[in-house]
């Protein structure tokens, strides 16, 4: 891991959310965080764990595995269509999207949550279980992060930016989990 990435891409990730001192020597601020969109990324993982805790009563599984599955159909979809996907999924429908989703979200309904191997899927699973130390990299973070040219990190890069927003998160006293949430809501507009 370069700390040098480290610090490109805790500076890009920075200006995203105005994070900035707010004087010389002062406590860190964050500009472009709004208290509407600070309240967004707070409740986000917490609340879409609810999502998935009931996605596990309806179909009698664990938390985590519905948190797994919900996580393996996340690559390219959007929030509300990865629901609906991982509810068709678990009542049997197939051919729903990438292959290597479902090949995913069946491994996770044999050996549970570990079962997911990509980067984003795992962190994002962990994320939605309920562990805020996992930071998620997806299409929208690299491309916070000056990163336009490609649509995933390599395993080095993931560290890196995952380091980035750790960073950041330490800066102003948030969980990871939450520091991603705020950065992606504000970069992407939206927090679906």
């Amino acid at each position: 891991m370069e700390q040098r990435n480290v610090r490109r891409y805790t500076r890009a990730l920075g200006k995203v959310v105005g994070s900035r001192r707010a004087w010389t020597r002062g406590p860190w601020v964050m500009t472009n965080a709004s208290d509407a969109n600070r309240r967004l990324a707070r409740r986000w993982y917490p609340d879409n764990g609810k999502e998935c805790d009931a996605i596990a009563d309806e179909f009698g599984i664990p938390h985590s595995v519905a948190c797994g599955v919900v996580a393996a159909w996340s690559p390219r979809m959007p929030w509300r269509r990865n629901l609906i996907v991982a509810r068709q999924f678990l009542e049997g429908k197939t051919n729903l999207g990438l292959g290597a989703s479902e090949r995913a979200a069946n491994a996770v309904m044999v050996n549970g949550i570990e079962a997911l191997n990509g980067q984003k899927t795992s962190s994002f699973a962990w994320n939605l279980a309920g562990d805020y130390d996992a930071v998620t990299i997806d299409v929208w973070m690299m491309r916070a992060c000056g990163e336009d040219d490609q649509d995933s990190p390599r395993t080095v890069q993931y560290r890196e930016m995952s380091a980035a927003v750790r960073r950041l998160a330490r800066r102003h006293g948030m969980p990871p989990a939450e520091m991603q949430a705020l950065i992606w809501i504000i970069y992407r507009g939206s927090a679906e």
